[in-house]
């Protein structure tokens, strides 16, 4: 049993490595969300009672998920192999916004003059990635939904003959590996849905991660003097996030995406800070956003680690703007950077021209936006109390990498008073 398990710990390593391949489901999701964040940015939230709700898709998702559904309908395997290999080498991502604020009386310490806001967020997303790969032994752990226990993962590393049924070797429990609560734990799990794959040949597969934040607190931006400004914000956040590998078979047996019998949820304080410099027209800022300062909450046990983690976003943006009568052309540059993409990914620059009056309270505005893999454009109108804002992130370049860049778009609708 002790041999079990550090032969199987060390090959659980190997294997780990070995099964990280070219394209992540999870770094991608964050390179198109802070992409989305970025866009979030253009559109600032003011001291304001506010409703902002926001959502973007590539252009396929809806397909995807429909020709999935017909083939888990199909309940064959050669359905499904068709579906995968017709979207491979394709990403499908989808990501719901909400947000509430109120103001909070405005203040003035140290000659720093603050207006803070309380605010409310809700954050959903998902991504969609589907690749013929080797898989190996290490992948076939994420086969399932939710947290499997550690003897678990350590025998399936046992398990190298193709189209061995995890959950029935489980139950047999050859040699007596297992402990009863596993074997308790598989008895709960159906027969024929998790399979050895080839060790040696490419497959189809469907990647799938979600992730959902919700971050509620004190959001404060401020000014010092005439030239620096920024935003200092506080708040709690709950986390929760899904990884899952659903082979051709799977499908044909009728396993849809599953949400875990436990959410991996953890709540944690965080911070955003922000500092900038203004001059007549100029103004620059550097940044750093979900800066984790404190865990309040761990994770259910048994359920499946979270993949997302919890590294800081920096970023840095610079812009000018120009004004004539009520006409207003702002060029702007900047980066992004998480860890899980490069630094050249998160590079953009574009402008925005626009016509506004009354203050900024009625307005049109046309945004053009390039990066490294789309070009974005985004009209805007704002009627007093209200904004609508609609844009397409369209590929600049068929490939990013081994991905088949799409088409996402977004619609952002805000009311603030």
């Amino acid at each position: 049993m002790k041999l079990l398990k550090v032969a199987s710990l060390g090959s659980l390593l190997a294997l780990t490595v070995l099964s990280a391949n070219a394209y992540d489901v999870t770094e991608r999701f964050k390179l198109i969300d802070d992409k989305l964040k970025t866009e979030s940015l253009l559109r600032p939230i003011g001291h304001d009672f506010f409703f902002d709700i926001n959502i973007a898709a590539n252009t396929n998702v809806t397909d995807v998920i429909d020709d999935v559904e017909k083939a888990t309908k199909a309940a064959t395997v050669i359905a499904a192999n068709e579906v995968l290999s017709k979207y491979d080498k394709t990403e499908q991502a989808i990501k719901l916004g909400i947000g509430l604020g109120t103001p909070l009386p405005s203040f003035t310490a140290w000659d720093v003059s603050v207006k803070p806001n309380f605010r409310i967020f809700l954050d959903i997303g998902a991504n969609l990635g589907i690749r013929s790969e080797i898989l190996t032994l290490a992948d076939v752990i994420n086969f399932f939904p939710e947290g499997i226990p550690a003897d678990l993962k350590s025998f399936i590393l046992t398990l190298t003959t193709p189209g061995t049924d995890v959950i029935v070797q489980c139950k047999a429990n050859p040699g007596g590996v297992l402990s009863a609560n596993t074997v308790t734990f598989c008895g709960t799990q159906q027969e024929g849905k998790y399979l050895i794959p080839s060790l040696t040949q490419a497959a189809p597969t469907l990647a799938v991660f979600g992730k959902a934040d919700g971050k509620f607190g004190l959001f404060n931006d401020y000014t010092y003097g005439e030239h620096f400004f920024g935003n200092f914000n506080l708040y709690g956040m709950g986390r929760a996030d899904i990884y899952q590998l659903i082979t051709a078979r799977q499908i044909a047996s009728g396993q849809s995406i599953e949400a875990p019998k436990k959410m991996n949820t953890e709540t944690s304080v965080q911070a955003d800070y922000r500092f900038g410099y203004k001059n007549t027209n100029y103004t620059a800022f550097l940044g750093v956003e979900e800066l984790k300062l404190a865990k309040l909450k761990d994770a259910d046990v048994g359920s499946k680690t979270q993949t997302y983690g919890y590294k800081s976003l920096i970023r840095a943006h610079a812009d000018a703007t120009y004004k004539y009568t009520v006409l207003t052309l702002q060029p702007f540059v900047g980066f992004h950077k998480r860890s899980g993409y490069g630094f050249g990914d998160g590079v953009y620059a574009g402008a925005m021209a626009g016509a506004y009056l009354w203050g900024d309270r009625l307005g049109l505005q046309l945004r053009a936006m390039a990066d490294k893999q789309y070009l974005t454009i985004t009209p805007r109108v704002k009627l007093w109390l209200m904004q609508l804002e609609y844009s397409m992130k369209n590929p600049m370049k068929s490939m990013d990498g081994d991905v088949k860049l799409s088409a996402i778009h977004s619609v952002d609708f805000r009311i603030f008073f």
